[in-house]
């Protein structure tokens, strides 16, 4: 009642001012009664407060995370498919390599000759020496090969990464003309079939390398003509005769020389002579003696 009250007289001396009547209807809320013989301004005075609720639709926006007063946005991250195996990391094997260097050829013997090769391991991986064996060709045809080694107590011993050995092989010329040029071709671990040809392939490899296009090398191989012939000096007499100075002692002889070699007798060399003096019976008792000696004379034989 204290608080209608003091509500009460404001309102009562409100009206004796003439200024502006309220009343108070039944839900004690104040509404302003206007005297239209009254002017002035209308003062609404502000609605007390009450404890009724408002009813108002609020929509509660989750906050974002903030970082130093910025918005922060997850980094993106790569989505992984399930059940994705990874892939190892593969070490390739440890193998040898070989490679052939150095090649030569010397003759062998009338029809043979050699052919001197060294032998290089260029791989990760030592080889055993009696694995290697080298298969040559002339022109494309097989002309013989064999083990890199002939000795036995190497076969087993080790050629190892960075190592080399040298070794010899021999053909056969038979067919080869001498003068004309060849390609000889050199193969190591193992040899060609249909050699120059589009279906050329590789057969009996006796180890498996890291490169087999590094096998084989090529040369060319001629067989030089041989060298002449040496001199040869052929004698022949042409008429012998009592010599006119002693005839009861001396005889001359005349004599003609004649190089058949294929190699000159040059003028600064020495040529001497010596001939004997035998009878016909082949009896030492009748042996005359060693007739005279000299220098022969003459042109370039």
């Amino acid at each position: 009642m204290k608080k209608i009250l003091t509500i009460f007289l404001f309102i009562a001396s409100a009206i004796g001012s003439n200024a502006q009547v309220k009343k108070i209807d039944s839900s004690r809320l104040v509404k302003p009664i206007i005297n239209a013989k009254v002017k002035g301004q209308i003062i609404t005075p502000t609605p007390p407060q009450t404890n009724t609720p408002l009813t108002t639709s609020v929509s509660i926006i989750p906050s974002k995370q903030t970082a130093t007063g910025m918005l922060y946005v997850p980094p993106a991250t790569t989505t992984q498919t399930p059940n994705q195996p990874t892939q190892p990391t593969i070490t390739p094997a440890a193998l040898a390599d070989i490679v052939i260097t150095n090649i030569s050829f010397s003759p062998n013997t009338g029809n043979t000759y050699a052919v001197n090769y060294t032998l290089k391991n260029v791989g990760t991986a030592a080889v055993k020496k009696g694995l290697l064996s080298v298969q040559g060709y002339i022109n494309g045809g097989a002309v013989g090969g064999g083990n890199s080694t002939s000795l036995t107590t190497e076969m087993n011993q080790l050629l190892n990464p960075g190592e080399s050995m040298s070794s010899r092989n021999t053909f056969s010329t038979n067919g080869i003309i001498v003068g004309n040029a060849y390609t000889f071709e050199l193969c190591v671990n193992g040899m060609k079939s249909n050699v120059g040809t589009a279906s050329e392939t590789w057969v009996g490899q006796q180890f498996s390398e890291l490169n087999f296009t590094n096998n084989t090398i090529q040369s060319s191989f001629t067989i030089p003509p041989p060298p002449p012939a040496p001199a040869d000096i052929e004698v022949t007499i042409t008429k012998i005769e009592k010599s006119p100075v002693d005839t009861a002692s001396f005889v001359r002889i005349y004599y003609t020389l004649k190089n058949i070699g294929e190699t000159a007798i040059p003028s600064t060399a020495s040529l001497s002579l010596q001939s004997r003096v035998e009878d016909t019976d082949n009896n030492p008792s009748t042996f005359l003696e060693t007739a005279c000696c000299g220098q022969a004379t003459g042109e370039i034989l």
